[in-house]
């Protein structure tokens, strides 16, 4: 057994951060000098005595062992015993060894199990986040501002989220796999009885799974803890049954199998890591403990089929094509014994033909629905939602699968999923909703990092706090801190009109402190402070998954302050009022470096005449669009805009348009054009150059693109300074977990060149 991937399973186990592979056993495997062929010395009479002329064939059981993405091996080894007419009267699997187990046992043939686990999008299977494109409005809007997976809950005091993937996909897959399987009273009553294993974690035990929710139990057994959610079951509650019990070869023999074929997943590797760390010294603690449970299960199984998985991992998820093979060849090299359980031709047809007649493929039309689990206005806006769809019409799993992770997306859930249930014999449909146990309240943190003047960088933290459900259903209060190089507070609470009506009023407060810089050639030449205290109110209209319109009046202190003044701007306080509207629509796939869909903004704000300034009124707009070019390629299209109206950029002052920055003109310096009014293009290239594993990250992207721009009236009148610029920028993006960080670079017109990098939003 390698313990170079157990170590690295047991640090996923104890810090949920890396790879999505159950943790493996230290001890090697029997040696693979030994003849495969051979029969051991230990062989029990059931297999001794095996041959053709039997007449009592012996109860077979095939266990299956956990091991992440490794574990579709076992679809190889189902394949090649289906090939060869070998039996199988029970089916005993742990974590991916239960999944692929449960799928075999509820009937599905060898090449319907490698069809359903190639046709998942493991990427989001794995990663655990909601996509984009299923998120609420207001949660997209968090995403944006966070983009990364810095979230946390506060309803008892500060805690992290009980696992980095909630485990919604891979529940949605399992509630589609076993939909049919609504009436079992035991898993006996499968095509061929299934056990599988998971650890109660209220006993510290294993706990085995031979009744109840297919799809629960399933889930439940590749729950790895720190990873996954954990699964909660008749207040009982389960993780990953690799920790107790990888290989479950004692589950067979309690379970009365008279032999035992274990799959066992061989990675060929025996090396020592060398513990330099705490963590390094945790995950071999950990591999240690597993090692125990393992290796008795090796040595009690009757024939241990090995697959060679040399130069594979548990996360190459991608890669079931190629891993499933890896049991077929592994199996074949057991074959003289693993040819004594043959059966004949009409043996087979009728073992085959008793499966097949336990095989349930029908899914009932629902009479009723029932939603349970969360808050009874939740539950309500699910029923109210769905019941419509629902009953008394044909399931369609895919709808379904869309309306739970829609439910998700609008932030208060873990996970949504769906069963069918019996009352009195009459068939319904059952929507299970899982609230977030650690809020609300919910904490978002960022990390911001300025590298546009890499002699100056900038660094800052910010933090949102909201309150959902807060005065009614769908009401948030969302308070917004941030410091370093700027710093302010920001509060907003929203409040539907009613719980179902997308109409809205939004009053708010704020007091911020802004980081004003100009430059010139590259280099800085004055810098201010830009302060705002006020308060305001907006009323508009959301659409549920993608847009909102505002209409709203402020009122607020202006101030700004000269740190280092060369541009002798003359700004004194002030006190404004400005009536404004606003339209926001996020329709791309991704917060971060979208490849489809658009995006676009528009505003207008009414400043009225105010103590020493003539009013002004600006309007702004942008249009971002994204097309795919196969997987891995898109080129996008951006073009904004904005005017004064002709009022002069002395009346608009700091509050005009500028340009200047990465992603905004890369080649100048930050705001060194701004004016009172401007426009600016963008098109460009974007790869995915390779990605990361789900859990800490999306890929690594590299983009070039061409930019061009104007300011007029530019407020810095230097004869050095110029209105109207062109760039080539290219920039190497990582959107990691922590937020996207960059480093690029950009060359222009007049000999502006600039190179920069920063953790934070890039568009």
């Amino acid at each position: 057994m390698s313990l170079q991937r157990r170590t690295n399973h047991a640090l996923l186990l104890c810090l949920a951060f890396l790879i999505t592979g159950i943790a493996r056993s230290q001890t090697t495997p029997p040696s693979a000098s030994t003849p495969n062929t051979a029969i051991p010395a230990n062989v029990p009479p059931a297999l001794q005595n095996r041959d053709a002329s039997s007449t009592k064939r012996p109860r077979i059981a095939l266990v299956l062992e956990g091991g992440g993405a490794l574990g579709f091996a076992h679809i190889g080894v189902i394949d090649y015993l289906e090939q060869h007419h070998i039996p199988v009267d029970l089916v005993v699997g742990t974590s991916m060894g239960g999944l692929v187990g449960g799928l075999y046992a509820s009937g599905r043939s060898p090449d319907e199990i490698r069809t359903l686990v190639q046709n998942i999008d493991w990427d989001v299977a794995i990663g655990g986040r909601t996509p984009y494109r299923d998120l609420s409005y207001r949660r997209k809007q968090d995403r944006e501002d966070f983009p990364n997976r810095l979230d946390f809950g506060l309803k008892h005091g500060l805690s992290f989220p009980e696992g980095l993937n909630s485990g919604q996909e891979v529940g949605l897959i399992l509630d589609r796999a076993t939909l049919p399987d609504y009436a079992l009273t035991s898993f006996n009553d499968l095509p061929i009885p299934f056990r599988c294993v998971a650890t109660n974690m209220n006993t510290g035990r294993a706990f085995v799974f031979d009744h109840g929710s297919l799809g629960q139990s399933m889930r439940a057994t590749m729950s790895i803890p720190g990873v996954f959610v954990p699964v909660v079951i008749d207040g009982q509650t389960f993780t990953d049954g690799g920790s107790v019990d990888n290989l479950p070869v004692d589950v067979a023999r309690a379970n009365g199998a008279d032999i035992v074929i274990a799959s066992y997943l061989d990675t060929g590797q025996t090396t020592t890591q060398r513990p330099g760390s705490f963590l390094s010294i945790t995950g071999n603690t950990i591999s240690i403990m597993i090692a125990a449970n393992e290796l008795h299960s090796i040595e009690d199984a009757d024939v241990l089929i090995r697959s060679n998985l040399k130069g594979f991992t548990s996360a190459m998820f991608s890669d079931s094509a190629v891993i499933a093979p890896k049991g077929f060849e592994g199996a074949g090299q057991k074959a003289t014994i693993l040819e004594r359980f043959r059966v004949s031709d009409a043996e087979w047809a009728d073992y085959i033909k008793q499966r097949d007649s336990r095989r349930k493929t029908t899914v009932p039309t629902p009479q009723f629905l029932a939603v349970t689990g969360a808050d009874p206005n939740t539950n309500a806006e699910i029923q109210r939602r769905l019941k419509p769809e629902v009953v008394d019409k044909p399931i369609d799993p895919k709808f379904l699968d869309l309306q739970m992770t829609r439910f998700v997306g609008n932030g208060t859930l873990n996970a949504a999923g769906y069963s069918i249930v019996q009352r009195d014999g009459v068939p319904g449909l059952a929507i299970t909703a899982y609230p977030k146990s650690y809020g609300p309240p919910f904490l978002d943190l960022g990390i911001n990092i300025d590298g546009s003047d890499t002699r100056d960088v900038l660094f800052g933290m910010s933090a949102r706090v909201t309150f959902t459900n807060l005065g009614g259903y769908r009401a948030e209060w969302r308070n917004d801190a941030f410091f370093g190089y700027s710093y302010g507070l920001k509060s907003e609470y929203y409040k539907p009109f009613s719980a179902q009506s997308r109409f809205f009023y939004a009053p708010r407060a704020y007091a911020t402190s802004t980081r004003f810089d100009f430059y010139n050639e590259g280099s800085r030449t004055s810098q201010y402070q830009i302060n705002q205290r006020g308060f305001g109110f907006d009323a508009g209209y959301t659409w549920p998954r993608g847009a909102e319109v505002r209409l709203g009046q402020d009122e607020y202190w202006y101030s700004v302050v000269k740190r280092i003044d060369f541009d002798n701007l003359s700004i004194p306080p002030q006190q404004q009022s400005v009536t404004s509207l606003r339209y926001n629509y996020l329709g791309a796939d991704n917060a971060v470096l979208p490849f489809r869909g658009l995006n676009s903004t528009f505003s207008v704000e009414r400043h009225e005449r105010s103590k020493g300034n003539d009013p002004f009124t600006l309007a702004q707009g942008s249009v971002a669009a994204f097309f795919p070019l196969g997987v891995k390629n898109a080129i996008f299209i951006t073009a904004a805009g904005g005017t004064s109206f002709g009022a002069p950029p002395e009346v608009t002052d700091l509050q005009g348009f500028p340009l200047g920055g990465p992603f905004n003109l890369g080649s100048y310096g930050k705001n060194e054009l701004l004016g009172n009014q401007f426009w600016l293009f963008q098109g460009g290239y974007e790869r995915r150059l390779l990605k990361f594993n789900p859990l800490i990250g999306e890929g690594l992207y590299v983009m070039g693109f061409m930019e061009g721009g104007k300011v007029y009236n530019n407020l810095n009148a230097a004869d050095t300074l110029i209105s109207e610029a062109w760039d080539g920028s290219f920039a190497v993006v990582a959107r990691t977990a922590i937020g996207p960080i960059y480093i690029g670079g950009a060359a222009g017109n007049n000999d502006h060149r600039k190179w920069w990098f920063g953790l934070g939003k890039v568009f």
